[in-house]
Parts: structure tokens; sequence; C-alpha cells
């Protein structure tokens, strides 16, 4: 008697798939909601310090090294990309997993199938190409900050040496 009541109180199969299944689609959810604030977050942060820092730091002064600060921006724009295939990646990968609890082969394939590798590989190449970019940022702002740098250490001309220095119309000449 004793067996059959712990047995009781044990959750059965259908039960732990019917709790992974609410789980799967929680875990859904929250992916979309995360989607907007991740792409926005490496798009836009990234993109606008670039930009004030073209504005405030370098101002009208020439730029060094252009190329550098559009590979950030490539790599920013392709680390957007990715990240976005793989929110998608990660979605399809989730609907398979609740297929695969509704069809009871959940036991027996992994779950999410190959749309859950697809996402592993999306999010690292993501990951990686953010940090490229910000590489790549990094030795832009260097080489322009040391170029600002040499222009400011320069001697500067004092008005009084100026002054005395341009040619100026003799009293006499002009009597």
């Amino acid at each position: 008697m004793r067996s059959k009541r712990i047995q009781s109180e044990l959750p059965s199969y259908e039960e732990d798939l019917s709790e992974y299944r609410k789980h799967l689609q929680s875990a859904e959810q929250k992916a979309q909601e995360d989607f907007d604030k991740t792409v926005l977050s490496l798009s836009g942060g990234a993109l606008g310090i670039s930009l004030l820092f073209l504005k405030d730091v370098i101002g009208p002064n020439p730029v060094l090294m252009p190329h550098l600060l559009f590979a950030a921006w490539l790599s920013w724009g392709a680390s957007t990309f990715l990240v976005l295939a793989s929110y998608y990646a990660s979605y399809l990968a989730l609907r398979r997993a609740i297929r695969q609890v509704d069809d009871a082969t959940i036991r027996n394939q992994k779950p999410g199938g190959i749309f859950r590798n697809l996402t592993a590989i999306l999010n690292a190449a993501g990951a990686i190409l953010f940090l490229v970019g910000v590489a790549c940022m990094v030795f832009f702002a260097n080489a322009n900050l040391k170029s600002k740098g040499e222009v400011n250490d320069k001697p500067k001309a004092t008005s009084s040496a100026a002054a005395s220095s341009s040619p100026r119309p003799n009293a006499a000449t002009t009597q």
C-alpha cells in the first residue's frame, strides 16, 4: 500500500512533458521580448558612440583610417543581423521542441533539432563580430586621437610674435 501511495505522488511522464512544454513556451515568449532590446543595444549603442566620436572628438580635423570606422560599422551591422537570425533560429528551435513534446519524440531526439545548434553558432558569430567592431573602433579612435594630440601639441605662435613678424606699412611711406 505504501508503494502505491508513493507512486501516485510522483509526477507522471505526461505531467513532466506538460510542464516542460510550458517552460518552452515561456522561454519562447521571453526570447521574443528580449529581441528588440538586444538589437537596439547593439546597433544603436555602438553606432551612436561612433557618431558622437566623429562629431565631438574628431570634429573638423581630417579623419584618419576611415576604413577602420567603416569596418566597425559593417561588423556591428553584421552582428546585429546575426543576432536577429539567432533569435529567429531560437524561435524555430523552441517551436520544434514543443512539437517534439506534442509528438512524444522529445526523449528520442535532440530538443530543438538543428535549430538549437544554429542558434548557438549564430550567437557566437554575432558576439565575435561585435567584438571585431569594437576592436576596429578602438584602433580608429587611437589613430585619430594621436593625430589630434599631435596637432594640439604643436607650438602656437603668440599674438605678439605674430604681430611683430607680419609686415606693416612704414609710417614714413604712408604719409
